[in-house]
């Protein structure tokens, strides 16, 4: 059972340089670190099992000669070259044996040949491993994903990779509890338990104290349930060994015939003000998740329609465009781009991605923050021919004036990447004073470049509306009602990426320049969004 500690140590260790959690892209370079240890750690192999068999050669050549001694000790001693094989052996060949192991060049090859790749190869940080264990929380909790199929590699009834390991389970839990998400811990430490105890090692005394430390864990959160079939678990394998236990079980068993509620999950309670915690950010899983969709008359008048364009920006077919709300306007517009041009822009921001940041409250000030996990990019529309084309078809489609919109941002999500529920548009804290334009996102449109597999739609909480990511379409709406007010109800939210990659091109146009195109209304219409402002 020392490989059980070992694997212990091993998982908790945590390696340094970039984020690799945010991205899927920067996950393709994890994956080539390994393709290189894995080869390393096969040619230690390779050369310990060389040196292996030579000692075992010795080895049997000594156990055959003690053999024969066996028959008769006596006469196997009086025999002079018997007995100076033996003396020499132990004179001076099991010095050699020693020796051998000693200055076994084969570790001393390996440690050095990794020592040197660490210098070169990309290697996790520990806000990576925190972030991919938070990633599956959020999509176990988002998405309602059962602990025990998403730890079998199902995803919502799809196989898609392998199986977690009950040590996996158990650092995901370990973390879990460090981060004092207790309610998240205990379904995984269960999971842990359940998979160890499928063990062919499971009966073993060392796995059966492992269990033992894991009540301690499920004692303190006062998850006293699965401590106490934990311990009728340690306690059937070795009653007689285990006898310490019974007072432990009793205690156990008082407390839930009590309905006591003490410990660390009952002690922890959300800050007020929490928003996960709020009507909001519940409507915002219900839709990432489909429960809620629109109504039957929120639907009845939308149409499916094909759209010429602004005449003169595009020579392309008439754009097949649909209508998914009226007020506010929002449309999707199918094959825009082509599969090519999604391809070209992914290969075009791959080398520049970075951690995805936000507006900081009251400024100007742009910081990452764990309500939005991705890497992006921005670059000027005349960077690239097809982002010119993303630029031409975006004034064609909206008949904006493109002058006032932003650089082009590029986004990858990586593992349960999303984007919490977000106004695009500034409210009134928002620092002008260093902006490229001192007016408002008037409109926002996204270009998917990539399909999802699962997860990943754009959901807007109070339509309530979830649009799934389709490569080389157009989302798009207006963030800001005909007066310049922000309409509230276009708070939106990307959902949790639940299988595969997702690639998007966000554009986002300023207010500047829009009066002819876009005039104000001439009564107040801002109104019916207020509701949603302070929704919580």
């Amino acid at each position: 059972m020392k490989l059980l500690t070992t694997l212990l140590i091993t998982l908790h260790l945590a390696i340094s340089s970039a984020e690799f959690f945010s991205s899927t892209s920067s996950l393709e370079q994890l994956l080539r670190t390994e393709v290189i240890l894995l080869s390393e750690l096969q040619n230690y192999v390779n050369e310990i099992k060389e040196h292996a068999e030579l000692l075992q050669s010795e080895i049997d050549a000594i156990k055959a000669e003690h053999l024969s001694a066996s028959d008769s000790i006596e006469s196997y001693l009086n025999n002079p070259v018997n007995a100076f094989r033996l003396i020499k052996r132990l004179h001076s060949d099991w010095e050699t044996f020693e020796s051998s192991v000693e200055s076994e060049a084969s570790r001393i090859n390996y440690l050095e040949a990794i020592a040197g790749h660490r210098e070169n190869l990309s290697y996790p940080t520990k806000e990576d491993f925190v972030g991919t264990a938070l990633a599956l929380t959020r999509l176990q909790q988002t998405y309602q994903l059962d602990v025990s199929e998403l730890a079998s590699g199902m995803l919502n009834g799809v196989k898609y990779g392998a199986a977690m390991s009950w040590q996996d389970c158990f650092v995901l839990g370990q973390h879990l509890y460090e981060l004092r998400d207790y309610n998240s811990t205990v379904p995984w430490l269960q999971q842990s338990m359940q998979l160890l105890a499928q063990q062919h090692y499971a009966d073993e005394a060392a796995s059966l104290d492992f269990m033992e430390a894991v009540v301690s864990y499920h004692q303190a959160m006062g998850d006293y349930q699965n401590a106490l079939n934990l311990i009728n678990h340690v306690l059937s394998v070795q009653p007689e060994e285990r006898l310490h236990l019974l007072e432990t079980r009793h205690q156990l068993e008082q407390l839930i015939t009590d309905g006591v509620k003490r410990g660390l999950m009952h002690e922890v309670i959300r800050r007020p003000g929490d928003y996960h915690a709020s009507k909001e950010f519940e409507l915002y899983q219900q839709v990432c998740r489909e429960e809620l969709l629109p109504t039957p008359s929120a639907q009845r008048d939308l149409r499916c329609r094909l759209h010429s364009g602004r005449a003169g920006e595009m020579s392309y077919q008439p754009y097949k465009l649909e209508e998914l709300h009226l007020d506010p306007y929002v449309i999707q517009v199918h094959d825009v781009i082509g599969l090519q041009d999604t391809i070209d822009l992914q290969q075009v921001a791959r080398p520049k991605l970075q951690r995805s940041q936000v507006y900081s409250l009251g400024g100007n000030d742009p910081t990452s923050a764990k309500f939005r996990t991705s890497k992006g990019t921005s670059f000027p529309y005349e960077k690239h021919a097809t982002m010119q084309r993303l630029r031409r078809h975006m004034a064609s489609i909206t008949g904006l004036n493109m002058n006032s919109a932003e650089h082009l941002q590029i986004a990858n999500y990586g593992i349960g990447g999303h984007y919490e529920p977000h106004m695009d548009s500034f409210d009134a804290t928002h620092d002008y004073a260093q902006d490229v334009d001192d007016t408002n996102r008037v409109a926002t449109g996204i270009f998917y470049l990539s399909d999802v597999e699962a997860g990943g739609g754009t959901a807007f909480p109070f339509l309530p509306l979830l649009v799934t990511p389709e490569r080389g379409s157009l989302l798009f709406w207006y963030n800001l009602h005909r007066s310049g007010a922000l309409d509230y109800r276009t708070k939106h939210a990307g959902c949790p990426v639940l299988q595969g990659s997702k690639w998007i091109a966000n554009a986002w146009i300023r207010l500047k320049g829009q009066q002819d195109i876009r005039p104000c209304a001439l009564e107040r219409d801002h109104e019916i969004s207020l509701p949603f402002k302070d929704y919580n």
